[in-house]
């Protein structure tokens, strides 16, 4: 039997990393609901949002390319900034190449809504994570090693005894 064998019976579902995971993120996505509300906002329309802040006012970008950025379903993205467009959010400029796309930018009352949104954001992410003080460079790198990221830093791998 090797040494990373778990015995079924020795196993807590409640303590497993993927159940602390899931509650971690169920209490997260409570925050981030709870700091977004006052601006009318959900989580997923606060990202977009960020994830058009620093593109060029003229060129824009496309949808497909903001989904790629921010790391969400296409699908999803066109629903959301179709709604974003529509509260005059974002504004949808006509491709120049391709009459029958658009690329995205903020509008300026997009743009002063993610800046005030963001630094309430900001200010509860420091919040929340607070805790894990100076280990919180090393929580950022291992999630970002078991989504398939690279590591800013270097993991350490986990010696295994053979």
């Amino acid at each position: 039997m090797s040494d990373d064998h778990v015995d079924d019976d020795d196993w807590e579902p409640a303590e497993s990393p993927g159940f602390l995971l899931w509650n971690l993120e169920n209490h997260w996505q409570r925050e981030q609901r709870r700091v977004l509300a006052p601006f009318e906002l959900t989580a997923v329309q606060f990202l977009l949002l960020s994830g058009l802040t620093d593109v060029g006012a003229e060129a824009g970008m496309s949808q497909i390319e903001l989904a790629r950025r921010c790391r969400t379903d296409p699908m999803m993205t066109s629903q959301v900034v179709r709604l974003l467009s529509k509260e005059g959010l974002i504004e949808r400029i006509r491709q120049v190449r391709d009459k029958r796309a658009f690329n995205l930018r903020l509008s300026e009352d997009g743009r002063a809504l993610q800046r005030r949104a963001a630094s309430a954001v900001r200010a509860v992410e420091t919040q929340f994570f607070a805790a894990l003080g100076a280990d919180l460079p090393a929580f950022s790198d291992a999630l970002r090693f078991l989504a398939g990221e690279r590591p800013r830093r270097r993991v350490q791998a986990v010696s295994r005894s053979t």
